[in-house]
């Protein structure tokens, strides 16, 4: 899979901002959003290989997103790696239940995020 397409959602820019340094200096295309709104009208028009998403965000929570994208024929099949800064036993739960791969806490290592990404994106390649 060549320059996978990740759509980062996260409410806070510069968060955004260190999340797609990280991912373009590893060979990522990467597509933002600020807000779940803007993130379900670009999974639509961007299709993107997979969703990194902030689960708290105002109006509309990463737990809502995802059931979104997972309710949708279309998009259900592109993975969605959560992202939070609740370290709870509840927020990882909940993540699994609305169809998310995985849930990353933050402050978390680069390294950290990429490899999860990697596996996710691995895991949803055809096996020949």
């Amino acid at each position: 899979m060549a320059n996978p397409k990740i759509l980062v959602v996260d409410d806070e820019p510069d968060v955004v901002s260190l999340i797609e340094t990280t991912l373009r200096a590893d060979g990522f295309e990467v597509v933002k959003a600020y807000d779940g709104i803007g993130a379900l009208d670009l999974v639509t028009s961007e299709r993107p290989d997979l969703i990194l998403l902030d689960i708290m965000m105002p109006m509309m929570s990463g737990y809502e997103v995802c059931e979104q994208v997972k309710a949708n024929p279309e998009t259900q099949h592109i993975p969605v790696v959560c992202l939070s800064s609740a370290h709870t036993p509840d927020a990882r739960a909940q993540s699994i239940r609305v169809g998310a791969a995985t849930l990353v806490t933050k402050p978390f290592f680069p390294a950290e995020l990429v490899a999860q990404i990697r596996r996710h994106l691995r895991k949803k390649e055809p096996v020949e």
